[in-house]
């Protein structure tokens, strides 16, 4: 039988055709509608996931039935979505710190998981921020590659142990694809006079390239690639290190 991974390889122009630059939805979400959100984690977590080197907490929730108990979501995605695969995956998140260098695709561990996963390419992420602490400022950085396979996380410079990833990681950058489909081959030194990456490695970076970056506004939304290598940055003007965050990753995929 065609896996999720043959699908990559098969429909691998087709994934390419749907790239496009990641952008911020402003207000796409009510603060009532953001309330109703930020309280499903607490109120239908299965259980919590928690990763101590990235102090980051997760409620783990079946991304499906969310939206089959909150109707509206499909409403809200698609008035700028035209249509998309009825399943998703997904996490809820709260951290005090910035994310690693990674890429929201399907892990291993779901292609074993969920029995669809056979039938679909990826497409789309979002990032629903939903609540940050009080005059708190952070920033997702969208870079110019894009991933084709499972989730990763780059970590060149040897920060972390496999152990305390959730995603696979990955000592070397692996094949990037920028939006047009050409494969990326750049090699200079990673340059942004704007913001700051503290907490990701030299070589990590080196050879990435920013294509926006956006505030973590709760009531917004960033709509990305899901092949799309992103990051959590903070601003230079102001380097604010100290937060609590909380928000939502849905992946929407394509049927083949």
């Amino acid at each position: 039988m065609k896996t999720y991974i043959d699908n990559c390889i098969k429909y691998k122009e087709k994934i390419i055709k749907n790239f496009s630059p990641a952008q911020v939805v402003e207000n796409f979400f009510t603060p009532k509608e953001v309330e109703i959100l930020s309280e499903y984690q607490f109120a239908n977590g299965e259980r919590i996931k928690w990763t101590p080197t990235s102090n980051n907490i997760q409620s783990v929730i079946d991304i499906d039935t969310m939206f089959g108990k909150l109707p509206w979501l499909d409403e809200k995605f698609l008035s700028i979505f035209d249509s998309y695969y009825n399943n998703h995956t997904g996490n809820f998140y709260i951290t005090t710190q910035l994310h690693d260098c990674h890429v929201d695709l399907l892990t291993e561990d779901e292609l074993n998981d969920y029995d669809w996963t056979h039938k679909v390419i990826p497409w789309k992420s979002v990032v629903i921020p939903l609540m940050l602490s009080h005059n708190a400022e952070t920033y997702t950085a969208f870079f110019k590659q894009r991933h084709i396979g499972n989730s990763i996380t780059i970590d060149n410079d040897y920060v972390s142990e496999q152990g305390d990833s959730m995603y696979k990681l990955v000592r070397e950058h692996p094949t990037f694809y920028d939006a047009d489909g050409n494969i990326s081959r750049n090699t200079d030194e990673f340059s942004n006079n704007n913001f700051l990456f503290p907490h990701i490695g030299k070589n990590t970076l080196k050879g990435l390239q920013t294509e926006n970056v956006f505030q973590f506004v709760p009531g917004n939304i960033m709509v990305f690639d899901a092949c799309q290598l992103h990051a959590s940055c903070a601003s230079v003007q102001k380097p604010n290190m100290k937060f609590l965050k909380s928000g939502i990753n849905l992946q929407f995929y394509k049927e083949i």
